[in-house]
């Protein structure tokens, strides 16, 4: 009877502790565990990977870390290596590569790759160049994200089936973004995909949102996760983190004028609201003041004037980013296109740097800046750093390459020449660039691996299908070369004197050049 009543007593102040919360009379911080998988309630310290829920950012505890998809991004658990860059069947189903993720979706333990890409709309009376109609892109056939999972084998396997879009209007015009969380907070990741379009005026296109299901699939959740299922949006920069330190991940995307900010209910069901900001093309969230909330740094296309400033939108606490909070950093109006921006902290000083990808005009080279974070807001540009190659620069990623200590950075680009591009962090924002190619690469140095198409596996049904389209789309060439070339000999026997030699050889030059460009789709 005594134990009884010892017991009763002890679970009374222990509940009475809990109530209370920690001993100097605060509420404990919830945060997220180191491997992002559950929370843990900390008083006067927290999990240096955390992130706070409470809702007022000054009461946040200082030794938190707000939670942001850079984190993921960059999980130092997940196998660093260069994928291939267009692995079948990427190569035939989009026009270009759009952007890839690494990362564990199943929780076995192997890392996996997503990618996304463009839909071939030439084949439906628009070009990517020339830009199409909204309708255009309803009606052209979009092709899906193509996730490859890791096998015990070592070897990335095709999964078409794992990703479920049941959309009468399914598929991607431009995958522009991936950005990559657990949305519905069930521990598996899931995907959001910003789709910048193809249209007139650059509109943007709507969206598509995988969540995670029990059944080990990805299902499309627009129409129910979602509270515009039709955003239009020039959404070419996009991040995700929890904005407004309530525990779950939110979406933040750029527009013309504005950022749209995708509040998470916790569920995985994403409320939209305009959250400040201004004109900007690239767009990370890192706490770069470190008090315990996701900033926003932006850059945008800076050829076309103060419209598209280059700096940072501080959080308010509530999610927001207003825009005379702004912090301008320095522009480079000579490679004034900026595709991606990131961030990490390079001096392991404990705060945030930013590394913006840049490129000329009209896209030509590539570059990176790099700002150190000098604390209390203040930030020292170190200059240009060119890579002198072709490519837009679509990813920044950071990894310790040579096991020295200090992050060095990764460059995933659309070209050759510049993706796998490496910055060898020498201390003090001195860095060694190494090209894909350069004798000796960054491969031969081991850096890190280099895949290519042997390390793919396709299931031998999806084979048959690609033998089946491209025979398809063999036929039609093989039947447009020849209807165009009867209707050019039938316009040439009935030509008259009007109708010179050279118009009818210029017709012909069109039409060969037109075929070429839809072979070599």
């Amino acid at each position: 009877m005594k134990k009884l009543l010892l017991l009763l007593i002890l679970s009374f102040f222990s509940a009475q502790s809990f109530a209370a919360g920690c001993p100097d009379g605060s509420e404990p911080v919830k945060s997220v565990s180191a491997d992002g998988t559950y929370f843990v309630y900390n008083c006067g310290g927290g999990n240096e990977q955390a992130s706070s829920s409470t809702a007022n950012s000054s009461n946040v505890n200082s030794n938190t870390k707000a939670l942001a998809g850079i984190y993921i991004e960059n999980d130092p658990n997940i196998n660093f290596f260069a994928p291939p860059s267009h692995p079948p069947p990427t190569r035939v189903r989009y026009s270009a590569i759009g952007k890839y993720f690494k990362a564990d979706f199943n929780n076995d333990g192997l890392t996996d790759v997503i990618y996304t890409g463009v839909m071939h709309a030439k084949n439906h009376g628009c070009s990517y160049q020339d830009r199409c109609s909204l309708q255009q892109q309803d009606d052209g056939i979009k092709p899906q994200p193509a996730l490859y999972m890791g096998g015990a084998d070592g070897k990335f396997h095709y999964s078409p089936e794992l990703l479920i879009d049941n959309r009468d209007n399914k598929g991607m015009s431009v995958g522009s973004q991936l950005l990559i969380a657990d949305y519905n907070n069930d521990k598996v990741l899931d995907i959001y995909i910003p789709d910048s379009g193809q249209t007139h005026q650059n509109q943007g296109y709507r969206d598509s949102y995988y969540l995670s299901q029990p059944n080990g699939t990805w299902l499309e959740s627009s129409n129910t996760h979602l509270s515009d299922n039709n955003l239009i949006a020039y959404s070419h920069g996009g991040a995700t983190g929890d904005i407004d330190n309530d525990g779950d991940m939110d979406v933040v995307l750029t527009d013309f004028g504005t950022f749209w900010c995708l509040m998470n209910d916790g569920s995985g069901f994403l409320t939209k609201r305009r959250c400040g900001g201004s004109n900007a093309f690239a767009l990370e969230l890192a706490d770069m003041d470190n008090d315990g909330d996701l900033d926003a740094i932006f850059g945008g296309n800076e050829y076309l004037g103060n419209g598209f400033p280059t700096g940072i939108y501080w959080n308010d606490g509530q999610g927001n980013f207003i825009p005379y909070t702004i912090t301008r950093l320095k522009q480079h109006k000579v490679w004034g296109g900026i595709p991606e921006v990131s961030a990490w902290d390079l001096d392991n000083d404990g705060d945030m740097d930013i590394v913006y990808g840049r490129h000329k005009e009209p896209f030509v080279g590539a570059a990176i800046q790099i700002i150190e974070n000098l604390g209390n807001k203040k930030f020292k540009d170190h200059g240009i750093f060119p890579v002198n190659n072709p490519g837009v620069i679509m990813s920044i990623l950071f990894n310790d390459l040579d096991s020295d200590g200090d992050y060095d950075l990764y460059l995933a680009s659309t070209d050759f020449w510049t993706d796998g591009a490496v910055f060898i962090n020498n201390g003090n924002f001195d860095f060694t660039m190494i090209k894909p190619h350069d004798r000796p690469s960054p491969k031969s140095l081991g850096l890190y691996e280099m895949l290519d198409d042997s390390s793919i596996v396709i299931p031998k049904k999806v084979l048959e299908e690609l033998a089946a389209e491209q025979a398809a789309k063999a036929k039609s060439n093989r039947e447009a070369l020849a209807a165009n070339l009867k209707r050019i000999a039938e316009k040439a026997a009935k030509a008259t004197e009007n109708e010179t030699e050279q118009s009818i050889e210029d017709e012909i030059a069109a039409f060969e050049a037109e075929l070429e460009a839809e072979l070599g789709q």
